[in-house]
């Protein structure tokens, strides 16, 4: 069985794991460069609205990543678009390029395109990740 919070806070242990999982989860063209001031701990720039388990990614201070459990949302097609806002008005306090939102775990495949699209239509600088736990590269055992 897949530990969850623990298991996500072990993944991003390494600026090399950081960078894998922007450049190949979320398929950020980030320069290298950005990867010489990786910050990752507990949210501290925003409330994930009492997501257990939430975690954020400070990188090259040019972006802004949020990693939550899917199935820590009670009503993930209210949480997200909550998050989502919460994530843009950090962007845009703290001056950085883009915020990305991954949601890791089993997702609604119904609610998929739904919840894409809301993201995009906030603004160009603002993702939404439905994330595999497979894609984060460890042993779910």
């Amino acid at each position: 069985m897949w530990r969850g919070v623990a298991m996500l806070q072990d993944v991003f242990v390494s600026t090399s794991r950081v960078r894998a999982f922007v450049r190949d989860v979320l398929n950020c063209g980030c320069p290298e460069s950005v990867f010489d001031d990786v910050r990752i701990g507990l949210p501290t720039l925003y409330d994930t609205h009492d997501v257990e388990g939430g975690l954020e990614m400070l990188v090259g201070g040019r972006l802004l990543v949020a990693v939550v459990l899917f199935q820590r949302l009670a009503d993930p097609a209210a949480e997200i678009p909550k998050i989502l806002e919460r994530g843009r008005q950090a962007r845009d306090a703290y001056c950085f390029n883009r915020f990305r939102l991954a949601v890791v775990g089993v997702h609604d495949e119904s609610q998929r395109a739904q919840l894409e699209a809301l993201a995009s239509a906030l603004d160009d600088r603002l993702h939404l990740h439905l994330v595999n736990q497979q894609d984060l590269g460890f042993d779910q055992a």
